[in-house]
């Protein structure tokens, strides 16, 4: 298998495959021979885009694109182009030293530009990621996106043609059963429900017409909802993307973003804000059980691993691997010293370390993420290296006077001969 033969089928796939430790292996067998594997003494950069010119060009040009980590050399490095509801694009980079390369936008771009309701091809933006030796972290935010335009016909660079048709309200209504904005819903139906058939986010918050109209549905049992009321997902309220409709935990925002990284920006949805349960009730795999949080049997999309890291999409995005999570369950606990990164949900390795973020550990302190973030079972905190064991090769030997944390803080915290790992409740 070719290397982008590999990368097309992680992109496709949305999963990070464990090395198994035997049929039937329980998570948390699966996290302590993860443990046990010794990460490589020298890991391989990521690399990453710093900065795009020009921002605004047409097919046929050439882009130039400045960061780091990349493979010195012509032809080593692979440019990624992508836009919401198309495939990925990979472009070979030409010339290219480790901070800075070039590459041409060729005619296999722009069939994939954003199509016009006369069949012409519209200005797009595509967001960027780059494959050397490893493949970058994440796709390039809106200031680092490029606008590509459609290449130019002979007559328009001569002078004698007509400039290209633009979308209008009008062209929408003369081809209702086309999309002239690429959000998966065609002219005639945006102008019933008034949002714009030439915008593809008609309320400018980042969330596609067709993804929040498709989230809409889901809410409302899949009736046709009116995208000026509330309190649907809705293409016509701006201040909507961090509202978590469904009360899953997840707010639109980051739905959107699984569903786009995940899941291809293709329909049915794979995660929607419109209901808990997208594309169904999931059984609980066998060896998933840890992920099961209410203990129902069943996976909602935040008790799910999206990135098959092993730790849950709530945990990841707003519960116990996120910081602010313990300091409101226990707000009496002071803060470690030191903070340490918290993992990306949708990021199977958020530290570029090879191993996943679940048998990963943080705070350095033996303990998996995936063991600490259950407190029922020890006095356990994945961003404490003192917790649940004072003596762990990291946790601080003089613990400050004035900002004490546990286990030192606690009125009968730990002493020198105390069973580790400490138990909650003390």
């Amino acid at each position: 298998m070719s290397r982008r033969q590999l990368v097309t089928a992680v992109l496709a796939t949305g999963c990070l495959l464990v090395p198994s430790a035997g049929a039937g292996a329980s998570l948390p067998a699966l996290h302590a021979a993860a443990a046990d594997q010794k990460a490589p003494a020298v890991t391989t950069p990521l690399p990453v885009i710093k900065s795009v010119k020009p921002l605004r060009l047409t097919i046929g040009d050439t882009l130039t694109i400045v960061g780091r980590n990349f493979l010195p050399g012509k032809g080593r490095n692979t440019v990624v182009f992508f836009r919401d509801g198309a495939p990925a694009v990979f472009l070979r980079a030409g010339a290219a030293t480790k901070t800075r390369m070039k590459v041409q936008l060729t005619s296999k771009l722009g069939r994939y530009l954003t199509a016009r309701n006369n069949g012409d091809r519209a200005p797009t933006r595509f967001r960027l990621r780059v494959l050397a030796r490893r493949f970058g972290a994440r796709f390039t935010p809106h200031k680092l996106s490029p606008l590509v335009l459609p290449a130019k016909s002979r007559r328009s660079v001569a002078g004698g043609g007509p400039p290209a048709p633009t979308c209008t309200l009008v062209s929408a209504s003369a081809a209702p059963t086309a999309d002239a904005d690429g959000d998966a819903l065609n002219n005639a139906l945006e102008l019933r429900i008034k949002t714009d058939p030439c915008v593809a986010d008609s309320d400018g918050d980042s969330i596609p017409d067709g993804y929040e109209y498709e989230s809409a549905l889901d809410y409302n049992s899949r009736a046709l909802p009116y995208p000026g009321k509330r309190p649907y997902p809705n293409p016509l309220d701006p201040t909507d993307a961090n509202t978590d409709y469904d009360s899953d935990g997840l707010t639109m925002a980051d739905e959107h973003a699984a569903w786009v990284l995940y899941g291809h920006s293709s329909f049915p949805l794979l995660y929607s804000d419109g209901t808990q349960t997208s594309g169904g009730p999931v059984a609980v795999p066998p060896g998933m059980e840890w992920a099961d949080l209410n203990r129902d049997g069943f996976l909602t999309d935040d008790e799910k691993d999206v990135d098959g890291d092993g730790l849950t999409n709530w945990d990841e995005a707003h519960g116990r691997m996120v910081p602010p999570w313990w300091q409101g369950a226990y707000p009496e606990e002071i803060p470690y010293t030191l903070t340490y990164l918290q993992t990306n949900w949708l990021d199977p390795d958020t530290d570029g370390d090879t191993l996943p973020d679940g048998p990963d550990d943080v705070d350095h302190d033996g303990y998996t993420n995936a063991d600490e973030v259950w407190r029922v079972r020890n006095w356990n905190q994945p961003f404490n290296p003192c917790l649940p064991d004072p003596t762990s090769p990291v946790c601080a030997k003089h613990p400050p006077f004035d900002s004490v944390y546990p286990p030192f803080a606690q009125p009968n915290g730990w002493v020198p001969g105390e069973l580790i790992p400490l138990r909650w409740p003390r």
